[in-house]
């Protein structure tokens, strides 16, 4: 007995120096704003000569830590003091320091902190309480801590050879039970091996009671601040995913671990989520079920890809300006003309426009399909900043419109009037401005004779007395404002070709053929630009995909045609594609649940009469919103352009075979 008192002693003593909560180590230090200027932590160093460093907070959690030695070594570069004293610590800060939960016991903390790079080895550790700043804990500190459980641990180690004369005489007895745990052990010990296959990286795994089993790895403390042995993993995800993504896991795992085939298993594991933001990480998560004996585990491998799909981010945004670059060069004239045009448009045309209508909910419409158009403009030109700001105000509109009550007059006119043009094309201007100097918006060939000039130029030659002199000026003149409709058209090739690839699609270059139609630029560009949303649906609803294409016996590039015809003064332009043609009876089904059409209507409807409801504003036959498509106002917006022009649109489509748009316009 006294043997046995004296070892639950030795085992309270160890039980005690190893889990020691950091929180009785915890000293406090000045704190910052992300905003604050790096003077006032000057001025705290110097104040405080002791203060080995200060934490940086939002609310109350931290967010960075700056270290004495740091701070000066950085001040003290050339031009350091300059940029660094009289802005926001934020651009000085560690924004990666050590933060752990008070909760996480000493043993666990060192051997995290003394596996930190070597510059960040002897940084303050930053302690929280549910996720709030608590204090610091100084290495030193921490260091004199760990050597005084070292002492504990040799007086145990001395203590414990008194209990060895009893352990020869209980050996017998309790070998039994020892079995017993070497097979409790052995398990354990196979579920360890296949944790640390994966050594690097965070891994965790658990049961069907989803309690994480103690087998973790120092990374998962790392990712999820916090001590996770017992833990209900759903309940360490509930601030990192939303309630819906938290409801599918659940029935996921559940489903895992009373499936008993593993085909099945993976079917489920694919419906995980394959990333997760924690703490400001994105964690790539791998899934894998392991087997101990009868007893089924999943393993999740957790990867910190933050500074990955940071770099990508940044390799993404890089490519989207090359292109833009690239087509500026080539589509100079277009690009300041594009820009040109929304600066006038927002705010002051859309006021306008909206005061001028009176009626709210056609202004809206109207002003809706401006703003799509100008969208596709400017992402056919590559100016990719501008275009996803452009889709935000789409959706600010779109929720407007949604509304029960349609937003008067007085109200419409404050939103437009709030919109700065110039501020939401300001960021592609400045990559052009920066890789192109600003020379570039000054050498538009548009300024060196522009339209009006030409026009105040043919007002004097009319003056002039008749005759075939007058007549050879007047033609001159008159075919220097004039281009041709096909080489209008065929500036779409580089887009076809680029949103075929977004969508997965293969699409040989665009065909234009037919009569050369000389046309005013200014009168027809509008529309031209309009076709955008032709080709976009072409692409996005007509083309199959080349499987579906092979599969059907269709070649496996899908094919987009433009003809041009002129007879007498009227010109058709026919757009057409091989594709899977219009789908009548999903129209007419969509039109009905819009209200669009009655029922009883829609039972006689010809073709031809279904497919003019393409054309309705606010129609689609996407069920989702994306940047490329799903507004229902691209259509509506090549309508009105081509009746502007004072012409008509025809469609016609054959299930299997493809459809076209025919447009007749008077040559003006």
């Amino acid at each position: 007995m006294e043997t046995t008192a004296l070892q639950a002693d030795l085992d309270q003593e160890a039980y005690a120096a190893e889990s020691q909560s950091i929180g009785n180590l915890v000293e406090q230090t000045q704190a910052f704003a992300p905003s604050d200027p790096g003077l006032a932590v000057h001025a705290f160093f110097t104040e405080h000569q002791s203060a080995e460093g200060v934490v940086i907070l939002e609310g109350q959690a931290p967010v960075g830590l700056i270290m004495r030695n740091d701070f000066y070594q950085k001040i003290g570069t050339l031009y350091g003091r300059d940029i660094f004293l009289s802005r926001a610590v934020k651009l000085i800060m560690n924004t990666r320091p050590l933060v752990v939960d008070v909760s996480v016991d000493i043993a666990t903390i060192g051997l995290i902190a003394m596996n930190r790079p070597h510059d960040q080895l002897y940084d303050l550790v930053v302690i929280t309480e549910n996720e709030q700043y608590s204090g610091v804990v100084s290495v030193k500190r921490f260091m004199i801590e760990l050597s005084q459980n070292r002492e504990v641990e040799i007086k145990l180690l001395k203590r414990q050879k008194e209990i060895l004369h009893e352990a020869n005489e209980t050996e017998i007895r309790n070998r039994k039970q020892i079995e017993e745990k070497s097979q409790e052990l052995r398990e354990k010990n196979e579920s360890i091996k296949n944790l640390m296959d994966n050594a690097g990286q965070g891994f965790l795994s658990f049961g069907q009671d989803l309690a994480v089993s103690g087998e973790y790895s120092l990374e998962c403390v790392q990712i999820f601040r916090v001590p996770m042995e017992g833990r209900n993993f759903l309940e360490l995800m509930v601030k990192h995913v939303s309630p819906e993504t938290l409801q599918n896991m659940s029935r996921v795992f559940e489903s895992v671990f009373a499936s008993g085939k593993s085909l099945r298993e993976k079917v489920y594991i694919s419906l995980l989520p394959p990333e997760f933001d924690i703490y400001g990480k994105t964690v790539s998560v791998a899934y894998k079920i392991i087997h101990q004996g009868e007893q089924k585990k999943m393993m999740l491998i957790l990867t910190d890809v933050t500074e990955k799909r940071k770099l990508e981010a940044r390799m993404t945004e890089e490519r989207n300006n090359v292109r833009m670059v690239a087509k500026a060069l080539t589509k100079q004239s277009d690009v300041n003309l594009a820009l040109e045009e929304f600066r006038r448009f927002a705010p002051n045309e859309a006021r306008a426009m909206v005061q001028a209508i009176g009626e709210p909910t056609a202004a809206l419409a109207e002003i809706f399909r401006l703003v799509h158009t100008y969208k596709g403009d400017f992402a056919q030109l590559g100016l990719h900043n501008t275009a996803a700001n452009l889709h935000a105000m789409e959706d600010a509109l779109a929720a407007l419109a949604a509304r029960p009550h349609c937003p008067d007059t007085d109200e419409l006119v404050g939103i437009v009037a709030g919109w700065d043009g110039r501020a939401i094309i300001q960021d592609d201007v400045n990559i052009l401005t920066d890789i192109l100097g600003k020379s570039f918006f000054e050498k538009d060939e548009r300024f060196q004779v522009s339209a009006e000039k030409l026009q105040e130029i043919e007002a004097r030659v009319h003056a002039l007395a008749d005759g075939p002199e007058r007549q050879g000026i007047l033609l001159a003149l008159r075919r220097l404002r004039l281009c041709p409709l096909k080489g209008l058209v065929a500036e779409y090739q580089d887009y076809l070709q680029a949103l075929a690839g977004r969508l997965g699609k293969s699409v040989s270059p665009l065909c234009v053929s037919g009569d050369d139609v000389f046309v005013e630029k200014e009168s027809v560009q509008k529309f031209v630009k309009s076709l955008v949303h032709v080709i976009r649906n072409m692409i996005d609803h007509g083309i199959e995909t080349p499987e579906d294409r092979l599969e059907s016996g269709k070649p496996e590039q899908g094919r987009i045609a433009c003809a041009i015809g002129q007879s007498g003064s009227m010109v058709c332009l026919r757009v057409s594609d091989d594709g899977q043609g219009i789908d009548v009876a999903k129209v007419l089904h969509l039109a009905v649940s819009k209200g669009l059409v009655a029922p009883e209507q829609a039972r006689d409807m010809p073709p031809e009469a279904v497919y003019g409801l393409l054309f309705a504003d606010s129609f689609s036959t996407k069920d989702e919103v994306s940047a490329l498509s799903g507004r229902g106002v691209g259509l509506s917006a090549v309508k009105a352009e081509v009746e502007r022009l004072g012409g008509a649109v025809r469609v016609s489509s054959k299930p299997g075979h493809g459809s076209t748009f025919e447009f007749h316009f008077p040559l003006g």
